[in-house]
């Protein structure tokens, strides 16, 4: 179906099109959606806060007023009770006061007194100091213990008259009631008889203010009743406010609101004290509802605004079936506009394609190639096509010279590629690469193996005769890589062969290298350097060690260890530099092993360098080989572990093993 590029720039353009309205309505009923219902819940939120600020501006009156009739409830009694004490030409005074005396007399007159006083709002009890009422001017009092009589919090009033605090903390509110049948509250003034140790209890019934407060709070739940009837949330909402036990102070104005909403109170009132106001979503059945809540903690009201959900998305769908309708029209006209603007340039990239059929198939490399039609395009078309034209053009002879440059350097890279594996056969010649190197002499036995990072490297070793007795061998590491290293690694073994014909000290030797390698180095490149000579007849071996790595000690007992000293810095980076000769002996059967930092440095995949200890472990375990398969079992943990790193230095090991003077233990190879 869309084959043809035509056809597919005509279903791209559709679909651009098409991507593009859906995203526009799609972001369109988004936005207006989210902004009507915000705004919708900032409405709802706001009338949710003015009903809080005046239910709490109600509430706050009411406890002003209780706390003011209970101030004038205090004041009227403490003035009673100081009357009644200064009728008495009684001074009032806290308990512990000291006072005169009474006489019996004096006590029955008082109470004779109290009994003669008129009945008001006022109520009086006297008790006695075993805190037993022995005069009340109310009945059920008379005869009752102030121990057994509990005031609204649970303390026995006795507690009261006790208290060595000042008398404002002598105020209590109680029931004469018992608390079973508590109908009544009472507020109380006690105060004491100097002398007698006689409490007089002065009390009035609080119980109407509590009445006049839920007289307010019913006028207040109908004016809240009458103000939410004309609030108006979208189309259907309204306000409610609840209990959390689920009963309804102010039910929606829609009844079936109410039972819908029933289900779905405990979880309201849960949400609303995690938050100042609380957000929910229901889903009531009939549709879903957006629920703001407030709790009003003293009275335990949850105030809360209702507004289905369908009322406020209602503006935001009707705008995008509106702007649906606009766009369809935009999209039929836009996909017109594609069809006849693709037609107008499929023509010529046609052309430029079966041009570019025809170029696959023809010799860059020769001059037999038309190009009229593709040029009579850059001529006619002076828009991108004809830009694309030119640029087909230009491609083309492009293309020729790329080839013909591309079959040049071929061919010199091949030349290269057998320059440098012809100098790779020329370095690994140098060295000695034939094995048992001294196939008559049994005192000693050698193996070494040398493996260049690239085609030629900078690593060496070397070993020749000097006499009957005595051994020459090297082993070193030129600090540069490829086919420099390779031409300092010539020279510097060359200059070793040279010097050991005149020098027997390899001291001497390796100072005469140094000079010669130092004198004309415009490359300031070194060579770090092991120079030794083994006796054949006692198994010293007299040793330089200019920079180079130490040198591993097998001694027969099975042990492995460096041979510490450096001889000097290394070869090749100044003239006259001292050297000094180091010594080590081999015993019959052990061995001196030798090597390049390429063993060590070697690095896995982690970064990890294979190390001195590694080497050692390494070659512990393969200590007791023959000299061939010592240094390959090497070689073979070093591959392993590398693994898929490939090789960034030369790698050389060389291994010296010793037997003895006329010794038999060498074994036939």
């Amino acid at each position: 179906m869309f084959k043809t590029m035509r056809s597919r720039l005509v279903a791209i353009i559709a679909l651009i099109l098409l991507l593009t309205a859906a995203v526009i309505i799609y972001f369109t009923h988004r936005d207006v959606g989210r902004e009507v219902t915000r705004l919708e819940q900032n409405n709802a939120e706001n009338i949710l806060n003015s009903v809080f600020l005046n239910i709490q501006g109600v509430y706050r009156g009411l406890i002003f007023d209780r706390v003011s009739s209970i101030d004038r409830a205090k004041d009227r009694l403490h003035r009673e009770v100081r009357m009644i004490l200064s009728g008495l030409d009684l001074p009032e005074a806290p308990v512990e006061t000291p006072a005169r005396e009474f006489e019996k007399s004096g006590k029955d007159e008082l109470l004779e007194w109290l009994q003669a006083l008129g009945q008001g709002d006022t109520e009086f009890f006297v008790a006695d100091p075993g805190q037993d009422i022995i005069f009340s001017s109310r009945e059920g009092l008379k005869g009752r213990n102030l121990d057994q009589m509990q005031d609204l919090r649970g303390e026995p009033i006795s507690d009261a008259v006790n208290r060595e605090e000042s008398p404002r903390r002598q105020y209590i509110v109680f029931s004469p009631e018992s608390k079973e049948t508590e109908k009544d509250q009472n507020l109380a003034y006690l105060s004491s008889f100097p002398g007698l140790e006689w409490v007089l209890g002065a009390f009035v019934d609080i119980s109407s203010i509590e009445e006049a407060e839920k007289d307010r709070m019913q006028e207040l739940i109908q004016e809240l009743q009458d103000q939410f009837r004309q609030v108006s949330l979208a189309e259907s909402g309204s306000l409610f406010i609840f209990r959390e036990d689920g009963e309804m102070v102010v039910p929606p104005h829609e009844p079936a609101h109410e039972e819908e909403l029933a289900p779905h109170l405990p979880g309201l009132a849960r949400q609303s004290l995690q938050s100042e106001t609380g957000r929910s979503t229901l889903d009531t059945g009939q549709g879903y509802m957006i629920v703001l809540t407030r709790y009003f903690r003293p009275l335990d009201w949850y105030l809360s605004a209702m507004i289905p959900e369908a009322e406020i998305r209602a503006p935001a769908q009707g705008m995008v079936q509106r702007q649906s309708w606009l766009i369809a029209g935009i999209f039929l006209l836009g996909a017109l506009a594609a069809v006849f603007f693709v037609r107008h340039i499929s023509r010529p990239l046609s052309l430029l394609a079966g041009h570019t059929r025809d170029l696959a198939g023809k010799d860059l490399a020769s001059d037999d190639f038309e190009s009229e039609k593709i040029i009579a395009l850059t001529r006619k078309h002076h828009d991108e096509v004809g830009e694309l034209a030119g640029s087909f053009v230009y491609m083309q002879e492009e293309l020729k010279k790329n080839v013909r440059k591309l079959l040049e350097t071929t061919a010199a890279k091949e030349r290269y590629e057998s320059e440098l594996s012809l100098a790779r056969d020329i370095q690994m010649s140098i060295v000695p690469r034939k094995f048992p190197a001294f196939p008559d002499i049994r005192e000693f036995d050698l193996f070494a193996i040398l493996e260049p990072a690239r085609e030629v490297g900078g690593d060496l070793y070397d070993f020749f005769l000097l006499d009957e007795q005595h051994l020459c061998f090297t082993v070193g590491d030129v600090s540069d890589k490829g086919m420099p290293a390779a031409l300092y690694m010539a020279i510097t073994r060359t200059l070793i062969q040279s010097h050991a014909a005149k020098e027997k000290s390899p001291a001497g030797i390796m100072a005469r290298v140094n000079n010669d390698l130092s004198r004309d180095n415009p490359k300031s490149m070194f060579v770090t350097l092991i120079i030794g000579i083994l006796d054949m007849s006692t198994g010293e071996i007299r040793y330089a060690n200019a920079g180079h790595n130490l040198p591993i000690h097998m001694d027969a007992q099975g042990g492995l260890s460096f041979v510490k000293g450096i001889s000097g810095p290394v070869a090749g980076a100044m003239e006259d530099l001292p050297y000094r000769e180091l010594l080590v002996t081999l015993n019959p059967g052990e061995s001196l092993f030798l090597y390049t930092d390429g063993v060590t440095e070697a690095m896995n995949q982690k970064q990890e360098l294979f190390s001195d200890e590694r080497l050692l472990q390494t070659a512990m375990q393969a200590k007791n080989q023959e000299l061939q398969k010592l240094l390959h079992d090497i070689r073979k943990e070093i591959r392993t572990f590398s693994a898929d790193v490939p090789q960034s230095d030369d790698i050389t090991m060389f291994v010296l093993r010793y037997y003895g003077p006329g010794a038999s233990l060498k074994p036939d190879r």
